[in-house]
């Protein structure tokens, strides 16, 4: 008797889901020889080991950090060194001089300057420059307002537009709620909620008065709640007009103590009609009136519910995948770009161009910066700028970050000192990196005492952190599919207690409800990392990861630990010493963490097996056990064929113009 005729297709049944459950959501593409020549795009670059990688020679300022001219001194504006005075003013109106002479260095000279407000600089060129960071310093001692709530800006009966900046400050302790009102509407505010952190700003615009048709003079009435269900008040007048300024008003992102803040040409959206394709350099738009050759402009996806169920992301906000280019040519509705797409814009997602109009070329140099209040504000904070930079600086006890670009491009951080910040808890705090930043370079930075350092987050991509050294904190890449970073010669130092995790990296998990997943092929190259927990763990959908020629020295767990479609790794060449007896070197704790090489690796200590897997490794070869090492005294780090694979990068790219 013949079974049912479904009785005889339910093996194939069974075999197909459980290759479906064994498989990424989602094709590799990434994984690459310098032979697949038919596969290899635009963004690919092969490197001397056989390895592609991404293309890093965009990274940083073009041309590197320029030395500008002196043309403006503090002491021409009121400021004076060692008069325990407040020299924001003197700064601030330094600054904007220098920005209409068309850029130079404002000179601080020897001497202790003191700041009792934030200082806000919106010109092009605009250089600060200290005598070396022993010499100049900079004292930041705004506090909270005395009566507990009070407006930053504006001015009491100025006049208030549609892009005025609106700024509330409250004292934060027990702080739970933050509102602006006009009698009793509300124009702005916000409850205490999971990522509060230490709150204690509520930040709008003049279009919030206007959108309510508020116009004449106005009562402005701040208002700080508490946990024991006290409110304090504040008022100003102030009138609202619908004329547009002459001056773009441009509002700053974060609070720091010296704000570089650019603005956005329009909010004009520029739908894509034909995907945009890692590796593409011409985008088709609908519509792509009103660009130009030399327009800077940012190309977004937005994170949509069938993304965010592809990529299994379980955070409700953030952006995950933009980009900032420039334009070099506009033919009707093509667009041509100066670099080749990353990773893939679909149309399906409502992929957009718009317009931007970043500060530009801007610095900081040769000072020291410390703030003496425990008050959520960074040290230094560059909002939508583009080759940008800071060199030599010493920001110290910053309440939030202590010196941030975010977003940007082609901005560096170099020859700094970042020690230590007020607040280490939740909410977005004590990093060392860059945030919705494309293309920028961080280079003999040293940090102590940060929570986590180096860290990429937000949509980061092709940045490069390098020859830097990272104290008390752990490395990671933070939140909203990062991708295509690379930490290259870095040594990090992983210790509880200023609120690392104790990883030595990190990568966030897809059911992270506060970061969501990161993206592909971002690399660790000949780095020296030590922590208490796993060496590097990676959370989930990362594709095509290089961890290569680095030494992990481990306390508990993995020498590297990967769940929930981690595919497609090259993990080659590394020191892995494991202080626990039962840990491998490499956990793969999902069957869909398939592609996985692991080649070439020395392994001292931990469990006989060097490799615990659910999914076939492609490559599991050359591989050696050695016994456990003295940590104090461990075996020296790897020494890959290229010491720095950035560096042969920028003299494969210079021979190439060059012809030879």
């Amino acid at each position: 008797m013949k079974p049912p005729c479904w009785l005889a297709l339910l093996p194939v049944i069974v075999c197909i889901a459980a290759d479906d459950s064994a498989k990424p959501p989602w094709p590799g593409t990434y994984k690459l020889r310098p032979a697949d020549k038919d596969k290899l795009t635009a963004a690919d670059f092969p490197g001397p080991d056989g390895i592609v990688y991404p293309d890093w020679t965009y990274a940083g300022l073009p041309g590197g950090i320029p030395t500008v001219p002196v043309v403006a001194k503090i002491e021409d504006f009121g400021g004076r060194a060692d008069d325990d005075r407040d020299d924001a003013d003197a700064l601030e109106r330094g600054a904007e001089e220098v920005g209409k002479r068309g850029g130079g260095a404002l000179l601080l000279g020897a001497g202790v300057y003191h700041l009792d407000r934030p200082v806000l600089i919106t010109g092009d060129g605009v250089v600060l420059r200290g005598a070396g960071a022993t010499k100049t310093k900079i004292i930041f001692r705004y506090d909270a307002p005395a009566g507990g709530v009070g407006f930053l800006r504006p001015k009491a009966n100025s006049t208030v537009t549609r892009d005025t900046w609106i700024e509330l400050h409250c004292q934060p302790k027990n702080l739970v709620g933050i509102g602006i009102r006009v009698g009793d509407r509300v124009i702005s505010e916000i409850k205490k909620h999971a990522h509060w952190g230490a709150r204690f700003t509520l930040r709008t615009t003049g279009a919030a008065l206007l959108d309510r048709k508020l116009r004449g003079r106005q009562t402005l009435t701040g208002v700080a709640e508490y946990d024991d269900g006290s409110k304090r008040t504040t008022q100003i007048e102030v009138v609202v007009s619908s004329e547009r300024s002459e001056a773009e008003a441009r509002v700053p992102r974060d609070i720091a103590a010296i704000m570089f803040v650019g603005g956005y040409a329009d909010h004009q959206q520029r739908p894509l009609s034909r995907d945009g394709k890692r590796g593409d350099t011409e985008l088709v738009l609908e519509n792509a009136s009103g660009l130009h050759p030399g327009d800077r402009v940012a190309l977004r996806a937005p994170g949509t519910d069938r993304w965010k169920k592809l990529v299994r992301c379980a955070c409700t906000w953030g952006e995950y995948r933009r980009t900032e280019l420039q334009v070099v040519a506009v033919e009707g509705n093509r667009v041509r770009v100066n670099q080749p797409l990353r990773i893939d814009f679909p149309v399906v997602d409502g992929s957009y161009l718009h317009s931007i109009q970043p500060v530009r070329r801007c610095g900081v140099e040769d000072f020291y910066l410390e703030q003496t209040h425990d008050l959520w504000t960074s040290g230094i904070f560059f909002s939508g700028a583009w080759e940008c930079w800071a060199r030599g600086v010493t920001v110290k006890k910053a309440g939030r970050f202590p010196l941030y670009f975010k977003p940007g491009k082609w901005n560096e951080i170099r020859n700094c000192v970042l020690d230590d910040a007020w607040f280490k808890g939740g909410g977005g705090t004590a990093y060392a990196g860059w945030e919705y930043s494309h293309d920028c370079l961080m280079e003999n930075v040293t940090t102590y005492k940060l929570r986590h350092a180096p860290c990429y987050q937000w949509a980061a991509s092709g940045n490069v952190i390098r020859n830097s050294v990272f104290h008390d904190s752990d490395g990671q890449w933070h939140s909203g599919w990062t991708h295509e970073n690379l930490f290259e010669n870095c040594v990090i130092n992983s210790k509880p207690g200023h609120g690392s995790y104790g990883f030595g990296l990190w990568a966030s998990p897809p059911e992270d409800k506060a970061h969501g997943p990161n993206g592909p092929r971002n690399v660790v190259y000949n780095c020296d990392v030590r922590s208490t927990k796993a060496g590097l763990s990676m959370g989930g959908m990362n594709e095509n990861w290089l961890i290569l020629f680095n030494r992990f020295l481990v306390g508990s767990g993995p020498g590297v630990t990967a769940k929930t479609a981690s595919f497609d790794h090259i993990i080659r060449g590394n020191v892995f010493c494991l202080a626990d007896a039962k840990q491998p070197a490499l956990n793969l704790a999902t069957a869909d963490c398939i592609g996985v090489e692991f080649v070439d690796n020395i392994v001292c200590g931990g469990a006989e097996t060097l490799v615990r897997s659910q999914a076939p490794l492609a490559r599991n070869e050359g591989n050696q056990r050695r016994p456990a090492a003295d940590f104090d005294q461990p075996p020296p780090r790897p020494v890959p064929a290229v010491p720095s694979i950035f560096e042969w990068q920028r003299q494969q790219a210079a021979a190439r113009r060059s012809g030879r």
